[in-house]
């Protein structure tokens, strides 16, 4: 019998921690989704964004390229951001697929982004008053995990004025950044191509996970 108990607790163990790909995250929990269902306080855009258990789907379509979904129910600001996803390959050369993790958000049109793209590229970007701008852009990172249902981790801690990005564990850029003062700031996803499609594929996002990060 005490065997028996042993085994399951386990397996319990291994599907917890196979639940969360993301590593390196420290600090107190302050959110984390697996998407079993809707209850996470996703904003989303059916059918093109929305939970479909066990992920989160975005999918472009004629007349978006991609879809930005805050989270309407937790809020931070310094915190450690980790998001586990499948990216499609690109739909054309010159239409490359991407998935991301927003952060700094007071609203749509403010916020910064994190963003792996389907050719390995990485990328942070702000939004201000609705116009974007890049801060950098890295491309090919050797970190990139390619193939059919590869599973990327995008991190992201924002912490005492300094952003830092990591793909798969790996860090690929620090940069000093304004934090800003306005409480109450959203963090969410985004998924996405260059331009739209009416056959876009789907990025499944299979978790999501933020801490205090320190």
């Amino acid at each position: 019998m005490l065997r028996t108990l042993c085994i399951v607790a386990t397996l319990q163990f291994l599907t917890l921690t196979s639940a969360w790909a993301c590593t390196g995250q420290v600090g107190a929990v302050i959110f984390q989704d697996t998407f079993a269902d809707d209850s996470g306080g996703w904003d989303t855009t059916p059918p093109s964004s929305m939970v479909q258990p066990p992920v989160y789907v975005i999918a472009g379509d004629a007349n978006n390229s991609g879809y930005n979904a805050l989270n309407l129910t937790f809020n931070a600001t310094d915190g450690d951001y980790c998001m586990d996803f499948i990216l499609p390959p690109a739909i054309a050369a010159n239409n490359q697929m991407y998935a991301g993790v927003l952060f700094w958000a007071t609203d749509y049109n403010n916020m910064m982004s994190a963003q792996l793209a389907s050719d390995g590229g990485v990328w942070l970007q702000k939004k201000a008053s609705g116009n974007w701008s890049t801060i950098f852009d890295v491309p090919k990172s050797p970190a990139f995990v390619s193939g059919a249902n590869a599973v990327n981790s995008l991190r992201v801690t924002a912490l005492a004025g300094v952003i830092t990005v990591y793909l798969n564990g790996t860090q690929i850029k620090s940069v000093r950044a304004q934090e800003p003062t306005n409480p109450g700031l959203s963090f969410g996803m985004y998924a996405g191509a260059d331009a739209v499609s009416a056959n876009a594929p789907k990025v499944q996002i299979k978790s999501y996970s933020v801490t205090v990060g320190k």
